[in-house]
């Protein structure tokens, strides 16, 4: 079984791919989403680390007072774990299926 956020990942580019009216995600078999589950572990890895933009918008927020003690190694390392746990959880559903 796929990570959650693969799981998220791939169904949202199934959507946008097929549109409206495209048979359900629920609907479609194992083989049917594999290709949209790699994408989206693709995805995943592709956002492993914030972007310097990301970096700045969590900073904007600390100083607008949504975090009261901001640092950007602790946002980079929490962001990029978080993304990690996700990946590594996708990855062994993917060698739990081969």
């Amino acid at each position: 079984m796929a990570s959650e956020m693969q799981e998220r990942i791939a169904r949202a580019i199934y959507e946008d791919r097929n549109g409206h009216g495209c048979v359900m995600w629920s609907r479609r078999g194992r083989a049917d989403r594999a290709p949209y589950l790699s994408d989206a572990l693709a995805a995943m890895k592709a956002m492993l680390e914030p972007t310097p933009a990301m970096l700045e918008a969590a900073e904007w927020a600390a100083e607008d007072g949504a975090l009261l003690d901001f640092d950007r190694d602790d946002f980079r390392l929490t962001f990029t774990a978080g993304i990690s746990h996700e990946i590594a959880a996708a990855e062994e559903a993917r060698r739990d299926q081969d």
